[in-house]
C-alpha cells in the first residue's frame, strides 16, 4: 500500500513555542501510552472519509527522550474510493527532533526551539474546565473552539476535535507511568540522515520537516486570530469557501496521491482487459485477475471486483465489467488532470 502521511500527521504534531522556559517536557519521568485514534468527515458532497488507528508515546528522562509511532488506515468512499496506509515514527531527543520518512528510506532531522513544558505547548489559547479519569488517571480538562483535551502532568490522555463536520479523537486506552522501557523501543530504522534548520523557510524544506497538525489547521483556517484581541470568529460564520479550503488542506496529501492513481489505474484496467482476452485456459483466466488484483491492492484499492468460478463462463462476464468501468474512467482523466483539489477531484469523479 502506498503510505500517506499527510493526514495522520493531523493532530499528531504540538507546535513549538520560542518562549525561554527551561522545564520538563512532562512532570512525570517516563512512561507508555497507547491511544485509539477515530476521525471521519464529509469532504465534499461526493466524497467521505474515516480513519482508524492506533498510537503510541513512550517517553523517559521527564520527556526529554520520547517516541510517538502511529499506524491505522484513511478510507475515503462515494466518488473517490481509496483505502491508505497510514505509518508514522518520530524520536524527540534533548536537542533534535528526527522523523522517519518510511516512503523514501531517510530520517528527516530539525534542531528543537526552545525547551518548554508539554503543557504550555498542549494547553496555548485553550482554558482549564474541570477534571475527568482517563486510562484510570484523573487528569485536567482544557477548552477551546472546536477542542478539549485532558492532561495527565502535561501529559496528553484525550483530544477531540469538531469542526465543521470534521472530527478526530485521540483517547488513550491504557497508560503506565514511572515504568521502566528498554531503549531497543527507543531505536529508529537505520537510514540515512536529512538535517534540516528548523527556522529554513522554503517549501521543500517545510513539506519534509513540518508536516501540518490538525489542530493548527483547525486554528489558521478555520478560526481566524483577531490580532487585536485575540479572539476568534464564531464557527456558524464560517462561510463555504472558507471551508471548502480547510477540505483541501486537511485531504492534500489523498488528492496527490488519487490524482496519479487514477490514469495508472485506467492502464491497468486496459492491460488486464488484454489479459483476459488472451486467456485460453482457467489457470491464464486466475493469473488474470490475480495481478489486477494485485494492481488494485497497490493502488489502495481493496474491493473484491472480480470474482473466480470453476469455468472459463465467467471469462465474458469479467470482459463486460472491465469494460464498463474503462468506458466510465477514460472520460474523467482529463477532468482529473487539471483538478488542483480534493474538491476539483470529487466532481470529476461524481
Amino acid at each position: 500500500m502506498r503510505l500517506i502521511a499527510t493526514f495522520w500527521l493531523l493532530c499528531s504534531i504540538t507546535q513549538f513555542l520560542n518562549a525561554e522556559i527551561n522545564t520538563h517536557v512532562y512532570d512525570v519521568a517516563k512512561g507508555m501510552v497507547r491511544y485509539e485514534i477515530l476521525g471521519g468527515a464529509r469532504l465534499t458532497h461526493e466524497t467521505n472519509l474515516n480513519m482508524q488507528g492506533s498510537s503510541t508515546l513512550r517517553f523517559k528522562k521527564w520527556g526529554e527522550l520520547k517516541l510517538e509511532e502511529d499506524e491505522g488506515i484513511i478510507s475515503t468512499s462515494g466518488a473517490i474510493r481509496s483505502v491508505q496506509q497510514i505509518k508514522r515514527l518520530e524520536k524527540h531527543t534533548e536537542d533534535t527532533i528526527i522523523t522517519v520518512d518510511f516512503e523514501n528510506k531517510q530520517l528527516l532531522e530539525r534542531k528543537k526551539s526552545k525547551t518548554v513544558s508539554s503543557h504550555q505547548k498542549e494547553t496555548n489559547g485553550l482554558i482549564q474546565r474541570g477534571q475527568e479519569v482517563i486510562a484510570g488517571y484523573l487528569c485536567k480538562v482544557w477548552i477551546g473552539p472546536g477542542m478539549t483535551k485532558c492532561l495527565y502532568k502535561g501529559v496528553l490522555l484525550k483530544q477531540e476535535s469538531v469542526v465543521l463536520g470534521v472530527s478526530y479523537s485521540k483517547i488513550a486506552k491504557e497508560a503506565s507511568f514511572d515504568i521502566n522501557v528498554s531503549d531497543d523501543k527507543y531505536l529508529v530504522p537505520n537510514y540515512p540522515v536529512q538535517v534540516f534548520s528548523l527556522y529554513k523557510d522554503t517549501s521543500k524544506t517545510k513539506s519534509l520537516t513540518t508536516p501540518q497538525d490538525v489542530c493548527k489547521i483547525f486554528k489558521d483556517v478555520v478560526y481566524e486570530v483577531d490580532e487585536k484581541n485575540g479572539t476568534y470568529d464564531s464557527p456558524f460564520n464560517i462561510d463555504d469557501k472558507r471551508r471548502k479550503k480547510f477540505v483541501n488542506k486537511i485531504a492534500e496529501g489523498i488528492f496527490k496521491s488519487q490524482k496519479k492513481v487514477l490514469p495508472e489505474m485506467l492502464l491497468a484496467m486496459k492491460k488486464n482487459r488484454e489479459c483476459l482476452h488472451l486467456s485460453e485456459n482457467l489457470f491464464d483466466l486466475k493469473k488474470c485477475v490475480t495481478l489486477f488484483k494485485e494492481k488494485k491492492k497497490e493502488f489502495g484499492i481493496l474491493e473484491n471486483d472480480y470474482h473466480i468460478f470453476d469455468d472459463l463462463q465467467s471469462k465474458n462476464q469479467m470482459l463486460d465489467k472491465i469494460e464498463d468501468a474503462i468506458i466510465d474512467l477514460q472520460p474523467r482523466i482529463p477532468c482529473v488532470k487539471r483538478s488542483l483539489n480534493i474538491t476539483d477531484l470529487s466532481y470529476c469523479m461524481k
